[in-house]
């Protein structure tokens, strides 16, 4: 990219891949700068790039969101547009809370939906059951079945996220207010992901502040996940202390494809 006064090291810079580009007119300019000039923060967990080099998408981890308001979602979704002829790009992102949700925002803009999961090497936190890897594929493909209403991420002591949507699938239309719970155990370096169903908004956020039993688990449940997931409920009412994880770690890095205006 043409901004020397960025000083885009080697790996954020294949990341990114903005050598020989410039914002196109009409970007929001100081959106893209301080995202990119707070690159040491920012881990890239997900990093696609089309084979014509027209379109990246990324998913980042950053680590300066502990500092910002809490609860502040701590990763990044990122669409690199680049117009191959007037090397000139156009730029979005999105914070989610949780990975499959920024996941699910890359595929609505234009992501092949294998092309966005994490990398076979990943060297990250695994879903500790079935149960978890299920809601967590329910979310990546729910297209605009969920309206995110509310989310938190913590992580002094207790680390948790959650996520408070309002499910529009007509077969939830008794329990339409959901409430998505990741909780991670940094001992074993595993994550867990449950879903409550709540007939009210208030309902959903009087059981968040109260714990006052099971998170009440949807009333339509394949029958296969039945049982995990009224076991998984009763667990998931105790808040647990733990410290909060290790980073992520980055994905391994994809070799830079060539394109109009590159240069080292």
């Amino acid at each position: 990219m043409n901004t020397p006064d960025l000083h885009l090291p080697d790996l954020f810079a294949q990341d990114f891949r903005l050598d020989g580009y410039t914002l196109a007119t009409g970007s929001d300019e100081d959106h893209f700068l301080g995202l990119v000039t707070d690159h040491d923060d920012l881990t890239p967990l997900i990093a696609h790039h089309t084979p014509d080099g027209a379109r990246s998408y990324l998913v980042l981890h950053d680590g300066a969101a502990i500092w910002d308001v809490p609860g502040t979602a701590q990763l990044i979704a990122v669409v690199v547009s680049r117009d191959l002829g007037s090397q000139t790009l156009c730029f979005e992102s999105e914070r989610h809370p949780v990975l499959p949700l920024a996941q699910r925002w890359l595929i609505a803009h234009g992501a092949v939906p294998d092309a966005v999961r994490l990398p076979a090497q990943w060297g990250g936190p695994k879903p500790t059951d079935t149960l978890t890897s299920v809601l967590e594929e329910q979310l990546l493909t729910s297209g605009d079945r969920y309206e995110v209403l509310d989310h938190y991420t913590g992580d002094c002591g207790e680390y948790e996220t959650y996520v408070l949507v309002h499910d529009k699938d007509p077969a939830s239309a008794g329990q339409p207010y959901r409430l998505f719970l990741e909780q991670m155990a940094s001992a074993s370096d595993t994550y867990t992901l449950r879903e409550g169903a709540f007939r009210t908004e208030d309902g959903a956020r009087e059981w968040m502040a109260e714990r006052g039993g099971p998170l009440p688990a949807p009333h339509m449940v394949p029958g296969a996940l039945a049982v995990p997931r009224t076991q998984a409920a009763r667990a998931a009412t105790r808040r647990t202390s733990c410290p909060s994880p290790a980073p992520w770690p980055p994905a391994a890095p994809l070799p830079p494809a060539p394109g109009p205006g590159r240069h080292r």
